[in-house]
């Protein structure tokens, strides 16, 4: 069966889609690229926003035969399979090679090849998904609903996982889930865990996302040291007011988030930090705003990812008075996207003149440790080189070999 791989939203549902493609490669399967090209299309879709929701509904029937799976087929299952062939909800995700074989015993291959872990993407990074679900109950937020309860995987299976890509010939793993620094398998923290991979696999980078500002273990920054270990860390803000982050039902203070920001930049140089910021969230007021953008200005973000406030059905938010009308929802958006837009090419300018060592993916691009894209047509796939950083693009910085 030529099965075709689709996913929406975070890395959280890319590692998963990753760990399918695995799955159907080891059952004989084969994959493809596109949906034109497939027996079978495979969505992995979001709900996070409306506007996900509805890109997994536009991603639906691309193909003789389509199955759902992910957060928006497990909030939405009624609708999801008017949809489709087949939908497989998160709690059964894991399984899904399993429901399609018994919905469609047709596909089943004759013969089963030798496993393998290499994907046909032209990927050199791996995700691996260490943890899911969420205990949080942020009063804007779907995924305790969508994902269920906060679990994660033995550390010796993660372990064992990174060092199988390694093998495969992965150069980067990237430690993916819903909140990594929730991870907790009997004793063993985030930072037990980072620090076994580390010391049993010979992975030569190691990225990490997803870490809570309010849950950063001092420990965790120690192992930074290591170079292998990437200079980036993801710690969403969602906003940057105190007021609105009480009623989003998030445990810090828009003060205490930049104090967190210090202490990682004091423990790690040159640390890209990424975050996620909400605008327009209801009562919201145009003070609250005004401190919102002036926090996100203050942290220089190497990258923020905004979003207009999307109401859930099912969240205390979707419910909250005091909305924003959607005018002036838009010119906040505007206004903080050019304050995130500034800070990201601030941060490329500062590496001009600078050497770093760039992880070479296909069309001449690739990715330092600490999230630079750098452009350079002579990088090679999936090999490491030392670049000079001589200019800015319009979508990072250029490179030099």
């Amino acid at each position: 069966m030529r099965v075709c791989f689709t996913h929406l939203g975070c890395k959280l549902n890319q590692s998963e889609t990753e760990r399918l493609a695995r799955d159907f490669l080891a059952a004989g399967h084969r994959v493809v690229g596109s949906p034109g090209e497939a027996d079978l299309h495979v969505v992995n879709t979001c709900t996070v926003t409306h506007t996900a929701a509805r890109a997994s509904r536009k991603a639906a029937r691309r193909a003789p035969r389509t199955v759902l799976t992910g957060c928006y087929a497990t909030d939405q299952p009624g609708e999801a399979a008017g949809l489709v062939d087949l939908v497989v909800p998160n709690s059964e995700k894991d399984r899904l090679l399993d429901h399609v074989h018994a919905a469609f015993p047709d596909l089943i291959p004759d013969e089963v090849p030798v496993p393998w872990v290499r994907l046909p993407f032209g990927h050199t990074r791996a995700l691996v998904k260490v943890e899911d679900g969420c205990n949080m109950r942020c009063s804007f937020c779907i995924i305790p609903s969508t994902r269920g309860r906060q679990r994660s995987r033995p550390l010796a299976e993660v372990v064992e996982e990174v060092g199988s890509l390694v093998e495969g010939g992965y150069r980067e793993v990237v430690v993916t889930g819903v909140q990594i620094s929730a991870y907790r398998s009997g004793d063993d923290r985030l930072y037990e865990l980072v620090r076994a991979i580390l010391e049993r696999t010979e992975v030569p980078r190691l990225r990490l996302t997803s870490i809570a500002p309010w849950d950063l273990d001092e420990r965790l920054l120690e192992l930074w040291s290591d170079r292998r270990l990437c200079r980036h860390l993801h710690l969403s803000l969602q906003s940057g007011s105190t007021a609105t982050l009480r009623r989003m039902r998030r445990p810090y203070t828009a003060e205490g988030y930049l104090g967190v920001l210090e202490r990682v930049r004091s423990s790690i140089p040159g640390a890209a930090i990424t975050s996620d910021v909400i605008v327009g969230f209801p009562g919201e007021t145009a003070e609250e705003f005004e401190e919102s953008l002036a926090t996100v200005e203050a942290a220089r973000f190497a990258k923020a990812h905004v979003f207009p406030f999307s109401p859930r059905p099912g969240t205390e938010a979707a419910d909250l008075p005091g909305p924003v009308p959607p005018d002036e929802r838009k010119a906040r958006m505007e206004r903080m996207l050019a304050v995130a837009e500034r800070a990201e090419r601030d941060f490329w300018k500062e590496h001009v003149g600078r050497r770093e060592t760039v992880l070479w993916e296909r069309g001449g691009q690739g990715l330092t440790d600490n999230y630079l894209r750098v452009h350079c047509p002579e990088g090679e796939w999936n090999e490491f080189s030392e670049v000079e950083v001589v200019g800015v693009a319009a979508d990072g910085v250029i490179g030099r070999l």
